[in-house]
């Protein structure tokens, strides 16, 4: 994946995103959307701090929450854009692998329109797992975030116009009488089938990210106060945590006995991510 840049705030300069960090960026975002801290309008300042401080420890730079934002702003982008190529009038969807199906002549046609699309259609779509926990359940909505207190993932006005006349017809497939079809009088029924995204929602999300993730979330739902007898043993096996850091999360967990049971059902890697992301709320500056 190529390295991505973005205008910083109110600066010239630009971020360079390596796939990494990028990589790094989403999951971590994805776990804050998984323990259930994130709001109906998105993501509070304390999380993309959060986020860009992991971040900056991980691979020494000097991210900040509002570059974090920025970043996610590029990402919800790229969600609308996938979900409105999901509805070419010839596509399909491969669920498993998450890839938007076209024959060859339908793809070879669209193409040669749209060449900025070829990177989106017949390959595994990297990252959509987290971008539909991310931005799933705002998308459906069809507005597109602005500023911290917006619902993420909604794309700016002007973005979405300018991809619209580029797009052309809301198939996406050109034939010789698509010039009177891509008028000003049919934009707003392409408009209106964002909004048909509402069954694209959360649930669907959390089931997409795997199996594992799906039924932490489901076991952190579970009223009784038990917790495995071994959690604090895994606590320990965990790299990279010192003692203070272990004890202090444990008695976090057994406060919270159902966030305990979500963090003991997940993969190891992920037990890595919520454990680092809390210790970096909890600890700034560790």
């Amino acid at each position: 994946m190529e390295e991505l840049a973005e205008g910083l705030g109110g600066n010239n300069g630009h971020a360079t995103w390596t796939s990494a960090q990028s990589t790094f960026m989403l999951t971590n975002l994805a776990n804050v959307v998984a323990s259930g801290t994130k709001t109906s309008k998105g993501f509070k300042k304390v999380h993309l701090n959060a986020c860009a401080r992991a971040l900056n420890e991980k691979f020494a730079t000097k991210r900040t929450g509002e570059q974090i934002k920025n970043h996610l702003k590029t990402w919800s982008r790229k969600f609308a854009k996938i979900n409105r190529l999901r509805k070419l009038s010839a596509a399909g969807w491969d669920e498993d692998n998450f890839v938007i199906t076209l024959d060859a002549d339908h793809y070879n046609s669209h193409v040669e329109v749209h060449k900025a699309d070829a990177e989106y259609l017949n390959k595994p779509l990297e990252h959509f797992a987290e971008m539909q926990i991310i931005f799933g359940n705002s998308m459906a909505t069809g507005n597109f975030a602005k500023d911290s207190s917006a619902p993420l993932g909604a794309e700016d006005v002007e973005t979405d116009t300018e991809e619209d006349a580029a797009q052309g017809p809301a198939d996406g497939i050109n034939t010789p009488n698509n010039d009177a079809a891509s008028s000003s009088a049919s934009r707003p029924k392409k408009k209106a089938k964002i909004a048909e995204n509402e069954d694209d929602g959360l649930i669907k999300a959390f089931k997409s990210v795997g199996t594992d993730l799906a039924e932490a979330i489901k076991t952190a739902g579970k009223p009784d106060t038990d917790l495995p007898s071994d959690l604090f043993d895994q606590l320990k096996s965990l790299p990279g945590f010192e003692k203070t850091h272990v004890s202090f999360y444990f008695s976090y967990l057994v406060a919270n006995p159902h966030i305990g049971r979500a963090f003991y059902a997940l993969p190891f890697e992920h037990k890595i991510d919520w454990f680092a992301l809390f210790i970096t709320e909890r600890f700034p500056g560790q």
